[in-house]
């Protein structure tokens, strides 16, 4: 059968269609299929792989898709057959041939650019102990310093953040993961500024030093967090001076020129940093990982810091928890743990069989953010457990759950809490003032379209608080930029408020601190934007409210997951208010996110190969 031609056959596209397949999969796939005889089984495999990416997935597992394939092809194998076929017929080939998909040992299917990135990933992440030679005088003078900015509080406890700085000094790799409050960017504030005094010490002269995120959101969160760090913690004013004072999106940092342009920096050109920091590593996709670390000179020191527990990337991968899903407890290699003895006069358990990535990860557990608000530490854990019955059980302040009974109205529950905390909304005309009102309360919403979805509820605060016109624009409208624009110098995640300005309509951004004021953009020049009194949890991550109202949808969906409604919790810094049907709570806190990925065992066992 002629696939290119005949795509409403109940054999042909038209049966694929039903199983979630877009017309780009299917399209992809004829055209594969048609470099290799039409073969219906190149066009299923390939149509797979393409449909799995954009679901999040680097790979495919073949024996997991042998129903359809036995349903939709007849095909009379199992997954090895199968496998073999895609080679025998040159659709699939192994990392040195050059075929559009790429078969591993393990009978996973990729991509040959996801592929790739993995490879280069796992390589830079899990290669050699990057541990650094130190000098007997070298390892005093690191551990003075260690000491004197990690003092010792804890009684019989090992200091976390001590640890993970000690892991960034001798290490020229690292990742710190930890849950919100937990002083991540503290902890990296504290180890910058020793990374100064370091290189000082021995380079006559401060390292130039990066700060990035995967939106423009979050690197401005970033720098905040950075800035507020600076005024709490004490120290050198020196040394504080040689500190960033801006943070970049990845994108920008690797000067990558607007949408779809490639990189330009290759395996041939580098940052020319010596130290880069990238925050909500979490939110990075395999292929932005993987264009980074092809970025960075031999002699650059990377530190990744996030939540391990938070949604995944948008995108194909789940970095982050790849990385830190491997660590189990405390045990670091045996030179490791000499070196962090001698820095830190504590014992950790060693182990030689252990990867070298064991040695860079590090996760803090203590959170010092929710102690007049419990409830959302707690709401949090029970969360993360996947535990449904603890949740609803949290009724410490700071959270709170509804709609347990069916008498309750969620648009009545929901339109009491806009009238309350954005009172005075629609008569403001200050745009920091509006930014800031939208800061202190924010709904967060499961999905983007439906009954709860982040577009209809945004009609609905638009309606509770009288700004409805009929218009897509109008004053006081709050937006958020999905796409970034180089020329504009906005980036996704950028948030702004609509405004007047000489008689016309115009957008206020924040402006850098340099600039002094909003910066005002012309409705008519943005690239891509959504309304933003209501936003999806994916779109929330890298922000923090003060206050949040969480909806999850009346209906069951694969997106609800137990990192889903995590990170909707924790948004929030004072108050979490969570609508949701007992069932569907239920549903979502045991389905975990689960991505298909030949990463983490790469990463984690202990010959790469």
């Amino acid at each position: 059968m002629n696939l290119t031609q005949e795509p409403e056959e109940h054999k042909g596209w038209g049966g694929l269609m039903e199983q979630g397949f877009s017309i780009i999969d299917l399209t992809f796939a004829a055209f594969v299929a048609g470099r290799h005889g039409e073969d219906r089984a190149v066009f299923l495999a390939a149509a797979l792989v393409s449909r799995e990416s954009r679901n999040g997935h680097i790979c495919i597992d073949l024996k997991r898709f042998m129903g359809l394939a036995a349903g939709w092809l007849g095909w009379p194998g199992d997954e090895v057959a199968w496998a073999r076929h895609l080679c025998d017929v040159g659709a699939a080939g192994g990392e040195g041939d050059a075929t559009l998909l790429v078969l591993d040992e393990r009978r996973r299917l990729y991509f040959r650019r996801l592929y790739c990135f993995q490879q280069e990933v796992s390589a830079y992440m899990a290669g050699e102990s990057r541990l650094s030679g130190l000098t007997g005088d070298e390892l005093i003078a690191l551990r003075e310093g260690l000491d004197r900015t990690f003092p010792s509080t804890l009684k019989g406890e090992l200091d976390r953040q001590k640890l993970a700085a000690a892991v960034a000094l001798t290490n020229r790799f690292c990742v710190i993961s930890g849950g919100p409050g937990t002083g991540k960017t503290t902890t990296v504030y504290n180890i910058l500024t020793l990374i100064v005094e370091q290189h000082r010490r021995y380079f006559r002269g401060s390292p130039t030093i990066a700060l990035a995120a995967p939106t423009g959101k979050a690197a401005a969160r970033l720098m905040e967090s950075m800035t507020a760090a600076s005024q709490r913690v004490a120290g050198d004013a020196s040394v504080k001076k040689a500190l960033p004072r801006e943070a970049a999106t990845i994108h920008r940092l690797l000067g990558t020129l607007g949408r779809g342009k490639r990189s330009l920096f290759g395996k041939a050109e580098t940052l020319p940093f010596d130290v880069i920091i990238v925050d909500e590593a979490s939110m990075v996709d395999l292929p932005l990982m993987g264009r980074l670390v092809r970025a960075l000179s031999e002699t650059t020191r990377l530190i990744l810091m996030g939540d391990k527990n938070q949604l995944a990337s948008v995108a194909a991968g789940s970095v982050m928890g790849d990385l830190c899903e491997g660590k189990r407890g405390d045990a670091v290699s045996p030179p490791c743990g000499e070196i962090l003895k001698a820095l830190m006069g504590v014992a950790l358990p060693v182990d030689a069989s252990l990867s070298p990535l064991a040695d860079a990860v590090t996760t803090l557990t203590k959170s010092y953010r929710f102690g007049e608000c419990p409830g959302i530490g707690e709401a949090a854990e029970a969360a993360n457990r996947g535990d449904a019955a603890a949740l609803r059980r949290v009724t410490a302040p700071g959270f709170s759950l509804a709609g347990l009974t069916d008498d309750e109205d969620p648009m009545a529950w929901l339109t009491a809490r806009v009238r309350h905390h954005l009172k005075g909304y629609a008569r403001l005309t200050d745009p920091s003032a509006m930014l800031a009102a939208l800061d202190r309360f924010r709904i967060l919403c499961a999905v983007r379209k439906g009954r709860f979805g982040a577009v209809r509820i945004n009609q609905v605060v638009e309606r509770t608080l009288g700004l409805s016109t009929g218009d897509i624009w109008y004053l006081g409208r709050p937006v958020m930029v999905t796409e970034n624009d180089y020329t504009l110098g906005l980036f996704n995640g950028d948030t702004g408020i609509t405004v007047l300005r000489g008689g016309e309509q115009m957008v206020a951004f924040p402006a850098s601190e340099e600039e002094g004021e909003m910066r005002h953009i012309h409705c008519a020049r943005l690239p891509k934007v959504e309304t933003v009194f209501a936003m999806t949890i994916h779109k929330s991550q890298g922000s923090e409210f003060h206050h949040v109202a969480l909806l999850l949808p009346d209906t069951d969906s694969p997106v609800l997951t137990r990192e889903l409604v995590y990170t909707g919790i924790t948004r929030a810094k004072e108050a979490v208010d969570l609508w949701s049907d007992p069932d569907i709570l239920e549903k979502a806190l045991h389905r975990r996110t689960q991505r298909a990925s030949g990463l983490r065992e790469r990463l984690w066992s202990r010959r790469l190969g």
